[in-house]
């Protein structure tokens, strides 16, 4: 992979995470914008993440016609999304807007973790997707400020205008790289770390359905929490749009510390202990958050915690994905995907729902401790069976 690659797709990854991830400290001006509830605006969330359970048919595309293809396909999604959320006022036809960018994520993600994975070994395949999950950190500590200077400005349309206008040179980009172009293979199995010989394959499988548990089980407890942390900002302390927006500097950086932990930490200490560590750490950051609430830099230090956790540990799964059932790579990261995508799901909407009716952040907290110790569980329990 040359530096150009590597350029376009970075760009182009840091694009389609900020199209996810503004929603969620600007989800109250949203909110305020269709003049609708904000339990309301979650189901724009929600309509988001419903895209992605089509995940299994962008990763059988990619083995099929090329990855290439695929993260193609997700950018041009992308653009008329965000055309679509950019122009309009109402709520129906902003959440189709939402459905279409939920689908170019979910095209363009599965594809790359592919792309990279099949043409990197397994034993430095954590450096490697660390590095391309970087985008997802960049996106927020240098898109989320912006966006939140956008709509100071130009209304809550501000970040999609943007978005339409980014994605559009990330289509470009993709178009013109030469390597891009011409790098559609698929399908190559890279040697498993330690050199381990290839399981039966209905045994690999089902190993790999319990290790995608995992991945449900701990994207359900993080999106239960982050959904309605601005919200929780904004009631317990206060804080305006323009201070969340800068604040998420500081997840970003965080996030961003999180992607260098693995690419320098996790091929050397394994991946499944990396995984195990990390939710472990994930789980103790959302305990801490109910008793941070007299002091808002306690607040902003066990936020900032929350997201180092839980980067370094979903990062951390990816490369372990990967390997799983390296004939079909696409697939199954495809599935985890898919998975991940129904956690997220389950979270936008229980989150707000929760928030509403108790204005506690307390009870989100029991809630996803306890999916965090069923992810802990499930993990434990595929590395016996192991």
């Amino acid at each position: 992979m040359s530096a150009l690659t590597w350029v376009v797709i970075l760009f182009s990854r840091m694009v389609l995470n900020l199209g996810v991830r503004v929603t969620y400290p600007f989800l109250p001006e949203i909110a305020r914008g269709l003049d609708i509830p904000f339990h309301q605006a979650g189901l724009l969330v929600a309509g988001r993440h419903v895209a992605g359970l089509t995940a299994v048919l962008w990763g059988m595309l990619g083995e099929r016609r090329g990855y290439v293809s695929g993260m193609q396909t997700g950018l041009l999604l992308l653009v008329v999304g965000s055309a679509i959320v950019w122009w309009n006022n109402s709520f129906v036809i902003v959440l189709g807007g939402f459905l279409l960018l939920g689908l170019a994520k979910t095209a363009y993600d599965p594809n790359v973790q592919a792309f990279v994975s099949e043409r990197v070994p397994y034993s430095r395949r954590a450096r490697a997707l660390g590095i391309l999950e970087s985008a997802w950190s960049g996106s927020w500590f240098l898109g989320i400020p912006l966006c939140g200077i956008l709509i100071a400005h130009l209304g809550w349309h501000g970040p999609f205008a943007f978005l339409c206008i980014a994605s559009l040179l990330a289509v470009a980009g993709t178009r013109k790289s030469q390597q891009l172009a011409n790098s559609t293979s698929s399908g190559s199995s890279l040697q498993p770390e330690g050199g381990a010989e290839e399981e039966n394959s209905t045994v690999r499988e089902v190993y790999a359905l319990v290790v995608l548990g995992v991945s449900l089980f701990m994207v359900f407890a993080n999106e239960n929490m982050v959904i309605v942390y601005g919200a929780w900002l904004e009631q317990t302390f206060h804080m305006e749009v323009e201070k969340l927006g800068f604040f998420s500097i500081l997840v970003g950086l965080a996030e961003l510390a999180g992607e260098c932990t693995v690419v320098f930490f996790v091929d050397r200490i394994g991946k499944k202990r990396a995984i195990l560590i990390g939710l472990a750490l994930t789980g103790c950051s959302y305990i801490l958050l109910p008793f941070c609430q007299g002091s808002v830099k306690l607040a902003l230090a066990a936020l900032v915690l929350l997201f180092y956790f839980f980067e370094f540990t979903i990062v951390s799964i990816f490369p372990y994905v990967s390997e799983l059932v390296p004939s079909r790579r696409g697939s199954w990261l495809a599935y985890n995907y898919s998975l991940m995508v129904v956690g997220r799901l389950a979270g936008s909407m229980v989150g707000p729902y929760l928030w509403d009716l108790t204005q506690n952040i307390s009870y989100l907290a029991v809630i996803s401790v306890a999916a965090q110790v069923l992810a802990i569980a499930l993990l434990l329990a595929a590395r016996r069976r192991r």
